[in-house]
């Protein structure tokens, strides 16, 4: 979570790409620079023609730092996420059609209610300390997890994480209620699996000196500065022909917050790869990609919404009326122009019009009049005036659009208070009740269970609230439990749709855009996003701006 970004696990499918040649000059001799079309994105990358080579390294830039790198403890957005599949390997992972598959684990076995899950770790593979990967391991994991006042609300639902006594390589998870997608939310943070011994060490260790089964091991993690890795000699993954991964030697994060900076240091060379979300940024990219200077991948799965998230336990926000009258007196058109914004990435949900789980709940927006006559009857029986503070991150594109914002929201007689605040710290007051609104952005996700943590009402009380929202609301809550309970598609649409008028009467967000994310890289980077699943099968490219590194290559 943080502004315009959070953990969103993960990106739905794939696309078949048709590749056509572009004339710009190529590197590495026989390549060839092509570009794909998919939609309206086009990627413009240089063929990976050949073997793979070993050796070499990356320097990627991320949009920010991160807390650490406990998976059972620590806030990941998306910079924390790139430096985690380096270190560590999740339970589960998607593959190229949006369906959850073992990663870590060699099975996955549900009871017929849903309510127990066996899950079988394959052999043979060892945290890089030497320490096994096994039952005890995970479950260890699982219930540091499970005890931690941040992390423990996503598996508030399992009663027990308990190794198997008749195969030390299963974990039995029991859950109080059906859970017929917990797979799906073991592809994400909570399914990263760390050494007992980082869990076992005392804080800082435990944070900032991670032990994972991934293909890198952490070097040097200067906080604001950078984060190396080196090769894991002995990963246990290979490609296709057998060779280990992963290709690279070693590998470098640097924080970079500032999109445009972000560009100009891929394009100097200081960068060899970064992630953009920021459309004159992408824009900037892609014209530099089809002149021959970079390359670019753009994500094209279910992504993240921009909105305004509101805290609905603060007064004056408390009140239903106040937060339809944001709603209403925001323009969305200028908001979309601030941020460069296609028109065609509007949101009005936190699903995506083509999806399966989308419907029209005609959500209020652009009618001045009406939210002014709500903010006058509140001002009318409270006696005084009303008052919000809208914060961001101190990113241009953020604060103009939170400076337009407060511009709407005046004219319809509210006072906008406006401040910034660097990431750590706007993710810690939004999910302790600090902040009021906040430019955000969350809740993509191939299967939307991922996103219960967020916006059930079990989650929405205490020093410590994942659904940063603070909304209690049973019809919600009963609407996430039918869905979280079957596997059948007609019960969890119905469910979901549920979810999102009931969201449109009580306004805990104000949808703004679906969001996009691109990798940017040079030109001597190949495979970009091109990931597979042990077996070969192929992966989710990847979301958010966010993949493994394992099998990128460098052309010499």
């Amino acid at each position: 979570m943080d502004p315009m970004r959070s953990t969103r696990r993960w990106v739905a499918g794939t696309a078949l790409f048709m590749a056509i040649a572009l004339g710009a000059a190529a590197c590495g001799g026989s390549s060839t620079a092509t570009t794909e079309k998919v939609g309206s994105t086009t990627d413009v990358t240089v063929a990976s023609t050949g073997t793979p080579t070993a050796g070499g390294s990356v320097v990627f830039g991320l949009e920010a730092e991160s807390d650490g790198f406990n998976p059972t403890a620590n806030r990941w957005a998306a910079s924390g996420y790139m430096v985690a599949d380096a270190v560590f390997d999740p339970i589960a992972a998607f593959d190229a059609e949006g369906n959850v598959q073992p990663y870590l684990a060699q099975s996955f076995t549900p009871s017929a209610d849903f309510r127990t899950w066996r899950i079988t770790m394959r052999s043979g593979i060892s945290f890089t300390n030497g320490q096994p990967l096994d039952g005890a391991a995970v479950a260890k994991d699982l219930n540091a997890v499970r005890a931690d006042a941040l992390t423990g609300a996503a598996l508030a639902n399992l009663t027990s994480v308990e190794v198997d006594p008749s195969d030390p390589m299963t974990v039995i998870l029991v859950a109080a209620d059906p859970w017929a997608s917990l797979p799906s939310t073991l592809s994400g943070q909570i399914g990263f699996i760390a050494a007992p011994a980082q869990l076992d060490a005392s804080k800082p260790a435990s944070s900032n000196q991670p032990i994972g089964t991934g293909p890198f091991i952490q070097k040097e993690w200067v906080p604001d500065n950078h984060w190396s890795g080196t090769r894991n000699p002995n990963y246990w993954r290979t490609d296709a022909r057998g060779t280990k991964l992963p290709y690279l030697d070693s590998l470098e994060f640097r924080p970079v917050v500032d999109p445009q900076s972000r560009v100009s240091a891929l394009l100097s060379g200081d960068l060899d790869m970064m992630v953009v979300s920021e459309w004159g940024s992408i824009e900037r990219l892609r014209s530099e990609s089809e002149s021959g200077h970079a390359q670019i991948v753009y994500d094209r799965g279910e992504s993240e919404e921009a909105m305004l998230l509101i805290n609905t336990s603060k007064a004056p926000l408390d009140d239903v009326r106040v937060r339809r009258a944001l709603a209403l007196c925001t323009d969305i058109d200028p908001v979309l122009a601030a941020s460069e914004t296609p028109a065609a990435y509007v949101a009005d949900s936190q699903f995506a019009k083509d999806s399966p789980y989308y419907v029209d709940t005609n959500f209020p927006r652009n009618d001045v009049a009406a939210g002014t006559a709500l903010i006058d009857e509140v001002k009318a029986q409270t006696g005084g005036p009303v008052t919000v503070t809208l914060t961001t991150n101190p990113v241009p594109t953020y604060l103009a659009i939170t400076s337009l914002l407060a511009e709407q929201w005046g004219r319809c007689g509210v006072t906008v208070q406006q401040q910034s605040e660097e990431q750590s710290k706007f993710v810690a007051d939004a999910v302790t009740g600090k902040l009021q609104v906040a430019l955000w952005r969350q809740f993509g996700g191939d299967d939307p269970d991922v996103n219960y943590v967020w916006w059930t009402g079990r989650n929405a009380t205490g020093l410590l609230a994942l659904n940063a929202a603070r909304l209690k609301d049973p019809q919600i809550d009963a609407a996430l439990d039918r869905a979280r309970a079957s596997a059948d598609i007609e019960v969890r649409k119905q469910a979901y749709a549920e979810l999102q008028r009931r969201q449109t009467e009580l306004i805990p967000y104000i949808w703004l855009s679906h969001s996009q994310w691109a990798i940017g890289a040079g030109t001597k980077v190949r495979n970009i996003g091109s990931i597979t699943l042990p077996g070969g099968a192929a992966a989710r490219p990847f979301g958010g701006g966010v993949f493994r590194l394992t099998e990128v290559w460098i052309a010499r």
